[in-house]
C-alpha cells in the first residue's frame, strides 16, 4: 500500500499566504505520494497559489508526485493564472543595454554625429 500524506487545510474557507502552504509541506517525510485536497476552499491568493506550484515542483523533483483534489473553479483558475504566468516570464524578450563611456565631450559629440 501507498504512503500517501494528505494536505488539507482543516478549517479554513481560504488560503491567503505562503506560510500556510509552507507549514503544510514541511509535513513531508518519506511519503510516495501527496494529496493536496482542497475540500471548502473558496478562495486561494496569488501568493499561495505560487507557493503551492513551487513546492508541488520541487516535491516532484524528488520522484514524489503532488495531486490537487477537490479543487473548485476559483481556486482552479488562479492556479492557471500563476502557472501561465511562469511560461511568460522564460519568453519574456530582455534588451540588454550597451553602456557607453566617453573620455570626453568631443568623443561624445563625434560619436552623436556620426548616425
Amino acid at each position: 500500500m501507498k504512503d500517501i500524506l494528505k494536505i488539507d487545510f482543516k478549517g479554513l474557507n481560504s488560503i491567503k499566504s505562503r506560510d500556510i502552504v509552507k507549514v503544510n509541506f514541511s509535513k513531508i517525510g518519506s511519503q510516495t505520494a501527496i494529496q493536496v485536497d482542497f475540500k471548502n476552499i473558496e478562495f486561494l491568493s496569488r501568493a499561495a497559489a505560487d507557493e503551492l506550484l513551487f513546492n508541488q515542483n520541487q516535491v516532484a523533483s524528488k520522484g514524489i508526485p503532488v495531486s490537487f483534489i477537490n479543487v473548485n473553479l476559483e481556486v482552479n483558475k488562479m492556479l492557471e493564472l500563476v502557472r501561465t504566468s511562469y511560461s511568460k516570464e522564460k519568453q519574456a524578450n530582455f534588451r540588454f543595454v550597451k553602456w557607453l563611456t566617453f573620455e570626453n565631450e568631443q568623443q561624445y559629440e563625434k560619436y552623436l554625429l556620426q548616425f
